[in-house]
């Protein structure tokens, strides 16, 4: 009987503990005739985006959360719309060669807040799936905001959950270098022309002050994040 981390077999927990294989998956949304890819980026508008990349194609689709995830693009498009998974950087890196690469990203600092939420109200459970290790790495509903972000940090991109994984991870590891083209989207102005477009999962619950400022003052996490917020503040 294969000994099990979580979900995962023991070869592949090591894997990804050595940063080998992805402990978490990337996903990627394919637009073929364009092509161009949109990094699913969770926490950044990731299901609305899902459903507006199918329905320039099939105008008529209709879904909601978390409903969304478990949509095959291919099947909805007629192949115009491709969705990949990634286990393995350098398979990512490969798929990205000579492709524009489009990032919806959104602010860090409402970003983690808002996985917080999430992990607080138990509406995201971190590691469910497919690793199954929750318990693990002890994200959980029980976790203070304090204690929520020292994980967070302290954990590098390849064994991060995909709510709080790096945004400029999909960019690192020479993958850049790979791309024709990049082009960086602020969640506040994806769409924006579309005012009757439907947002999936979204809330209208605004960063506290107080939290917005130990996050501004907290060296740990923009060091930790400090591509992520380069990132956007160079797209505002």
């Amino acid at each position: 009987m294969a000994i099990k981390i979580g979900n995962l077999k023991l070869n592949r927990f090591i894997k990804g503990m050595i940063g080998t294989r992805l402990i978490d998956p990337m996903e990627v949304y394919y637009v073929i005739d364009e092509n161009v890819f949109y990094p699913i980026i969770s926490k950044s508008g990731c299901s609305t985006i899902k459903q507006d990349l199918i329905r320039r194609y099939n105008p008529s689709f209709s879904s909601k959360f978390p409903e969304i995830h478990q949509i095959d693009p291919e099947f909805e498009t007629n192949g115009k719309v491709l969705r990949k998974h990634f286990y393995s950087f350098k398979k990512y890196r490969n798929f990205s060669k000579n492709k524009t690469a489009c990032l919806v990203i959104r602010n860090p600092y409402e970003r983690v807040y808002s996985c917080f939420l999430d992990v607080e109200k138990g509406k995201n459970i971190m590691y469910q799936d497919p690793s199954g290790l929750t318990s693990f790495f002890g994200i959980h509903s029980g976790v203070t905001f304090e204690k929520f972000l020292n994980k967070v940090i302290k954990l590098p991109d390849h064994l991060s959950d995909r709510h709080f994984r790096s945004q400029s991870f999909c960019l690192q590891k020479g993958v850049k270098e790979t791309l024709s083209n990049v082009e960086i989207v602020l969640l506040e102005n994806y769409n924006k022309k579309d005012a009757a477009a439907t947002k999936l999962n979204t809330n209208n619950k605004t960063i506290p002050k107080d939290i917005l400022e130990a996050l501004k003052n907290n060296k740990s996490f923009k060091k930790r994040f400090s591509e992520d917020l380069q990132l956007y503040n160079d797209a505002k």
